[in-house]
């Protein structure tokens, strides 16, 4: 955990809560994602944030210990410990499956088709030149909003980017991981082609 040793966390229990639930949720999207598109770097970034979670959950519990004066604050504070819990335990079940990758074990194919027959599911969106996405930041953007599609990684030539935020700016020839419908990815598909050259409220 030694890299994590100069990352700064959050300074209070609600913030380091929140940073726990988004990076146990990005875990599971890349896991999934490291399966469907057979990734061991995206595998390996899944079990790099376990670590990071870890070190947010040892924040967690030293925080709720310092809050926790009277009886009933130690209730309340009692309920999120048992939340962190359950937030760390699917962090654990993300980093197996990462490992299963990482370990080359070869997956029924039942798994691959649970994961795309789910609601929500996981798509590979191929940038063109053509795009209307090119040189607009996730922000400009709001791929969420739009199309219904939420980012959660993107593949550059052979580097990874992972968890991009609203400034990262869309290049051609990118390569976006994203989760949403099979409606929706399909739209972004299209955008991404430079079949559809306006795009929600345009």
């Amino acid at each position: 955990m030694e890299e994590w040793d100069e990352i700064e966390v959050p300074r209070n229990v609600k913030d380091i809560f929140v940073e726990m639930k988004n990076t146990a949720e990005l875990m599971v999207d890349l896991a999934y994602s490291s399966i469907l598109f057979n990734e061991e770097e995206m595998a390996e970034e899944v079990l790099e944030l376990e670590e990071y979670l870890d070190l947010l959950n040892y924040h967690l519990m030293v925080h709720a210990v310092l809050a926790a004066r009277r009886p009933k604050e130690a209730e309340q504070i009692t309920s999120i410990l048992h939340m962190a819990h359950a937030i760390d335990d699917m962090s654990n079940a993300a980093a197996d499956l990462a490992k299963m990758v990482i370990d080359g074990v070869e997956l029924h194919p039942v798994i691959t088709e649970a994961i795309l027959g789910s609601e929500e599911i996981i798509g590979k969106i191929f940038v063109s030149a053509e795009s209307i996405l090119v040189g607009k930041t996730l922000e400009e953007l709001d791929l969420a909003a739009n199309t219904g599609v939420w980012i959660v990684a993107v593949r550059r030539g052979k580097r990874w980017i992972f968890d991009p935020d609203g400034d990262f700016k869309i290049f051609p020839g990118d390569i976006l991981i994203g989760r949403g419908t099979n409606t929706s990815i399909d739209y972004l598909k299209e955008i991404a082609r430079g079949n559809i050259k306006v795009m929600g409220n345009e």
